[in-house]
């Protein structure tokens, strides 16, 4: 079943403090919810990883944690040693960079989440083959491509993205599968037929000036 799940993205020209500025879109978005089934899904990052910073407590975020089902997307370094909060704030998933972590550090954040029954994640930047997460395909939940490069919104889609999307389908019919960035009306039927389940939109989402309107347009292109 097809799933459109809106994020939340501190903007590199952000007029609040970054939780203040994640709250106030969570607001925005808090009466549209429902529609999608209560998930909201955060962008962290970690100024290493990528360069963009995201400056938020852990107090802070468990805010979104109590008042959703929050996926948390996260550009970082050194997850390892901050695993355990993460996990005390207990989300519905977590997904992390495979690019960032030998599978050592892999296996024991895999491991974590799922003794604390998180979903896990393992996300692939545009340029990393999807060849790269075949050893983790039985251990995790879900495979997150993403489709533009990661820790900023705003970017346009890199067309080759429903290509990989499409290989590792055809090769791994069951696992669950994700699309983060430049998901739009125009190309998120393109992304549902070459294989995606989970469609990510943000920056898309939060500008429209109808944002009810929108999520119309995006569910009606979706089916």
């Amino acid at each position: 079943m097809s799933q459109i799940i809106p994020a939340l993205i501190v903007s590199d020209k952000n007029l609040y403090n970054d939780f203040e500025e994640l709250k106030a879109k969570f607001e925005r978005l808090q009466p549209f919810l429902a529609e999608f089934d209560n998930w909201v899904q955060i962008d962290i990052t970690d100024g290493d990883f990528v360069t963009s910073k995201t400056n938020v407590g852990f107090d802070e975020l468990s805010f979104f944690t109590k008042s959703a089902s929050v996926e948390f997307h996260l550009m970082i370094l050194r997850l390892g040693r901050s695993i355990d909060k993460w996990i005390e704030l207990q989300p519905k998933r977590i997904i992390f960079h495979i690019e960032a972590y030998a599978s050592e550090d892999i296996k024991i954040i895999i491991k974590k989440c799922k003794q604390a029954q998180i979903e896990v994640g393992l996300a692939l930047n545009p340029e990393t083959s999807f060849l790269n997460i075949k050893p983790w395909l039985e251990e995790i939940d879900l495979v997150m491509f993403m489709g533009v490069h990661p820790g900023y919104g705003g970017q346009n889609f890199i067309s080759d993205t429903a290509t990989k999307i499409g290989l590792l389908r055809y090769n791994h019919p069951n696992i669950k599968i994700e699309v983060d960035g430049g998901v739009r009306v125009e190309n998120i039927r393109q992304l549902k037929e070459a294989g995606a389940d989970i469609f990510i939109v943000g920056s898309g989402l939060l500008v429209a000036p109808d944002i009810g309107q929108a999520i119309k347009d995006l569910k009606s292109a979706l089916s």
